[in-house]
Parts: structure tokens; sequence; C-alpha cells
């Protein structure tokens, strides 16, 4: 009768899925089946549901596995970083659309270093003026949350955007686009406004003051220098393909010594409660 032991085993090892691993293959899952059902049943108008869930997959991942390692997702409440997600990742994908567009950009000129400039300021406005502005929010691990979901929505909505516009090609190209950012997310957007964050919120919470200061700003600098890199490589092929895992392994050593080095020990925060008082 050893059937309840060998249950166990099995409960064990459910459990030790990690959860960023659930997340990614659900969505994944969801994504590759909602493409083969419009394929199948030559309904189109399904696919677009497709590409959002494809997208999401790689931020969302990745935002799980940061908050289970240094539990900042605690630290805000979760209709805001809801709405950050949302509004910042929003208006992230407006600021680099303006200053990206032939107003603005020259592909003529230096193209890869100004689009990973507007980038990386993009993903930073949002939550660097939430830090400065709600003063509720002022600590490391809030600025590393709101951060993460400003940038896990312009990842997914730029995604998209790129999926989207491989469609015209086909739908394998579409899901080509959506798998390839999947799997550099680690390396890209999240990571990058995450040390940029992290980078400037530490001197200020430890000063008390908000200051432009070098020692505040040399995470943007270095990240959108890692930004540029990617983009030449990407861009350019050939021998330039160097840049890129030169870009990946620095991310991931900037990222582990500036980001996973934080982490909150405080209550849940819970959304809240704007009912006004019994009188």
């Amino acid at each position: 009768m050893p059937t309840a032991p060998a249950r166990r085993v099995d409960v064990c090892r459910r459990e030790r899925v990690p959860r960023w691993l659930k997340a990614w293959a659900l969505l994944a899952v969801v994504a590759a089946m909602t493409f083969s059902i419009a394929r199948l049943s030559r309904n189109s108008t399904i696919v677009p549901a497709g590409v959002f869930l494809g997208a999401l997959a790689g931020p969302l991942a990745f935002a799980v596995w940061l908050t289970d390692r240094t539990r900042v997702g605690r630290s805000v409440a979760p209709d805001v970083l809801f709405g950050t997600w949302i509004v910042g990742g929003g208006a992230a994908i407006l600021f680099a659309g303006v200053f990206e567009s032939p107003y603005f950009f020259d592909p003529a000129g230096p193209g890869y270093l100004w689009v990973a400039l507007v980038e990386e300021i993009a993903k930073v406005l949002v939550p660097l003026t939430m830090y400065v502005v709600v003063r509720r929010l002022r600590s490391v691990p809030q600025a590393l949350a709101l951060a993460i979901a400003t940038a896990a929505g312009f990842a997914t909505f730029e995604s998209m955007a790129y999926a989207l516009e491989a469609l015209d090609e086909s739908l394998g190209a579409a899901r080509r686009v959506l798998f390839e950012r999947g799997i550099v997310t680690p390396f890209g957007h999240l990571p990058w406004t995450a040390i940029a964050t992290v980078v400037a919120a530490r001197p200020w919470q430890a000063d008390g003051q908000i200051r432009l200061t070098g020692r505040a700003l040399w995470g943007l600098c270095a990240v959108i220098t890692l930004h540029a890199a990617w983009n030449v490589a990407l861009a350019q092929r050939g021998w330039w393909w160097c840049m890129a895992p030169v870009s990946a392994l620095v991310t991931v050593v900037l990222f582990r010594r500036v980001v996973l080095a934080v982490r909150y020990e405080g209550p849940y925060v819970e959304p809240a409660d704007r009912r006004s008082a019994t009188p």
C-alpha cells in the first residue's frame, strides 16, 4: 500500500517548480494555443489576444522571479503596481514614440545611442517621479517594485508592436518575435530599468535629499550604454554580434550586485481603504 508516500513525493515535486516558471509556461501555452486555434479555425480576430499573452510571458515571469527573491512586490499595494504597469508602461511607450519619431530621430545620425537614451529615460520617468512626489513610496524596495512594473509594461507593449508588425509577414514570424524577446527578457528592459532606478534611489534615501548627482546617475548612464551596444549588435550583425553577449554579461553582473542586494522585510502593503469614516 505505498500509494500515500508516492502522493506526498508528487506534491513536493510540484511545490519545487518555481513560480516564475509556472507563470511563463501558463502564458506561453495559452498564447501558443491561441495562435494554433486562430490558424486552424481561420479566425484571425483572436490573434491579438495571443500576441498580448506571448508578449506578457517573459516580463511577468521575470517580475515574479525578482519579487520572490527580494519580496519587493509586497512593498507596494497591488492596485498601485497594476496601475503602474498599465499607465507607467503606456506613458513610457508614448514618450519613446514621440522622441523616436522623425521629428527627433535621424537614422543617419547616432541612432542606436538616441534610441537607447530615449527608452531608458522613458522607463525611469514614472518610478522616479512617483518616488519624488509620493512620500509614502520613498524607499529603495518600493522604487524597485515600481521600476519593474513600468519596465514590464513597456516591454510588453513594445513586444506587441513588433509582433503585430511581423504579422504582415506571417503568423510564424510573429511567434518567433515573441519567443526571441521573451528569451532575452533577463538581459534587457527590466534589469536595465531596475539598475538605473536602484542606483538613483539608494543615495537619495541615504542622504534624505533628491539630487541629480553623478552618484545617482551612473546607473542610468551604464544601462544606456548597454542598451546602445545591444542595438548595434542586433542591427549590424556580423562581428558586431560579439557585443550582445558582452552586454548581457555586464547586465547580469550589475543586476546581481546592485539590484539583488535590495530586500523588503516589512509587512504586505494592502490597497488603501478610501472609504469615508462613519459619521
